[in-house]
């Protein structure tokens, strides 16, 4: 089935959403916040559960993938035009169509670690705000989350995770343009906007230890 376009296509998809039994969750916020580790332990608990659930990286995914993997061979510290926004958001409904939007009805959790809303913090720009950016997403057809988390911890703490990650993992050894202090406190600053226009999301304090922060995430997700 083809996809549809425009706002038709948006509420096509969310009506459809309605219908099927998955909770879908994201888990969002900056550069070392411990988005991933969190994603491991929720992992964890719902197979201990026994819950049917998919642990979501759409950049594992094609067409989305691809569209990625080109960014980055084209040089990823960029600025987003408003037809690289457009191209990563058809991507994106694409894969979500392809991929995930079957299991909405087989599944009891699908959880993105990062989603469109990451897309809309760190593409956004003079030209398009971090709230076009998703509405474009939306527009194109991308699954919308029920809720979420947005894990922020302080600037620098965020750095020093950073650090620490590099030299644990020898083929990430260059910083990238969103791995400065400057940048990260920017993007820090659009996901607490994004707290505040959707109140589905939850504020994480991740500059506690993994045990708190998963404990809280547990009670604010409902898992």
């Amino acid at each position: 089935m083809p996809l549809l376009s425009g706002y038709n296509n948006k509420f096509y998809i969310a009506s459809k959403q309605s219908f099927f039994m998955a909770k879908v969750i994201c888990l969002e916020g900056i550069t070392g916040a411990g988005k991933t580790t969190q994603a491991r332990k929720v992992e964890e608990y719902l197979t201990e559960k026994n819950y049917g659930y998919l642990i979501i990286n759409e950049k594992h995914y094609s067409p989305f993938k691809e569209v990625v993997l080109n960014w980055h061979n084209n040089g990823a510290n960029q600025t987003f035009s408003k037809k690289d926004v457009l191209r990563f958001a058809k991507a994106r409904a694409e894969t979500h169509k392809e991929h995930f939007y079957p299991l909405l009805d087989e599944k009891d959790y699908l959880i993105f670690d990062r989603s469109l809303y990451t897309s809309g913090v760190y593409q956004s720009n003079d030209e398009l705000s971090c709230a076009e950016i998703v509405e474009i997403n939306l527009e194109e057809g991308a699954i919308k989350p029920e809720r979420g988390a947005i894990f922020l911890c302080s600037p620098k703490l965020a750095i020093e995770r950073i650090g620490k990650r590099r030299l644990q993992q020898s083929k990430y050894t260059i910083p990238s343009i969103n791995e400065t202090l400057e940048e990260i406190s920017k993007r820090r600053e659009l996901y607490i906007q994004l707290l505040k226009s959707h109140l589905e999301f939850h504020l994480i304090d991740s500059g506690r230890t993994e045990e708190e922060i998963f404990e809280e995430l547990k009670i604010r997700l409902n898992l």
